[in-house]
């Protein structure tokens, strides 16, 4: 029974991680703005991606919001084939654009570009991208956005632990957006025994993070801080929340992109730090 239930917790737990961590509100691009940015990219072919979308799509994930502060702005991020990849039996080889883009044009303002290197951990589906836009400012005049990823890959079959949703912070910088801050908002570790054993010692703690600006500042940023709800699996009460303060050091906060801050064996006294 108790292995059972081991491997229900470790079920649910994969289910929990590749499930889109903002599933609630739409991001769809419009055909007319793909369009403008495929032919900026020197693309062609590109439809709004869902999930009948061919592995080998031009485009593969999709997300555009409106900018909050200024409608003739808006921000958008892509998961799309490079041109010269798509061969028959080449495999994907997927860039990811992030951008803002002037509006109803689409023309790119500013933008950030990327390889996406799929492997076991990461794989892109039609709804791995979402734009984060809330209250990010940084410094005066300086507000961020953010990018999360998600992977909807399976991962390795007997892991120790597992990770996803990958935020990234950017700000602009002339004509780039520049990253600033990346790390993954969920994340579990085993803490006793081992997943893939018949042992009925085993157990885990996952955790998931949120992101906010903190009052002080630092190298002219304001600092940002991260708190981690952490349970001993899904739907499991809150066992404590830990915080981590990031302080900028001119040119990013320097932070893990898989934590640890949050790890039973790293808090200050012995046992579960009180729920505050």
């Amino acid at each position: 029974m108790e292995a059972r239930c081991r491997w229900l917790a470790i079920g649910w737990l994969s289910l929990w991680l590749i499930g889109p961590a903002a599933a609630g509100e739409a991001q769809r691009c419009s055909q007319a703005l793909l369009d403008a940015l495929a032919k900026q990219l020197g693309q062609s072919g590109w439809r709004v991606p869902d999930a009948s979308t061919p592995y080998l799509a031009p485009l593969q994930a999709a997300a555009c919001k409106p900018w909050p502060d200024d409608p003739q702005l808006a921000v958008v991020a892509l998961a799309y084939q490079d041109s010269e990849a798509l061969l028959p039996d080449a495999g994907r080889n997927l860039q990811l654009l992030v951008g803002r883009v002037a509006m109803p044009e689409g023309r790119l303002r500013e933008r950030y570009d990327s390889p996406l290197g799929e492997d076991v951990l990461l794989e892109i589906g039609p709804d791995s991208l979402w734009l984060d836009t809330a209250r990010y400012h940084l410094a005066p005049g300086v507000r961020a956005f953010g990018l999360l990823l998600n992977s909807v890959a399976r991962g390795p079959s007997c892991p120790e632990g597992g990770f996803n949703d990958l935020l990234t912070l950017l700000v602009p910088e002339g004509a780039r957006l520049r990253p600033v801050f990346a790390s993954h908002l969920r994340l579990w570790t085993t803490v006793q025994g081992t997943a893939c054993v018949q042992e009925s010692d085993f157990a885990m703690e996952q955790a998931r993070l949120t992101l906010s600006v903190g009052p002080l500042r630092a190298a002219g940023y304001a600092d940002l801080q991260l708190t981690a709800s952490v349970q001993s699996g899904p739907q499991e009460p809150l066992l404590r929340r830990v915080t981590q303060r990031l302080r900028y050091d001119g040119q990013r906060y320097p932070v893990e992109e898989v934590s640890t801050f949050w790890w039973r064996d790293n808090q200050p006294a012995p046992g579960d730090t009180p729920v505050r």
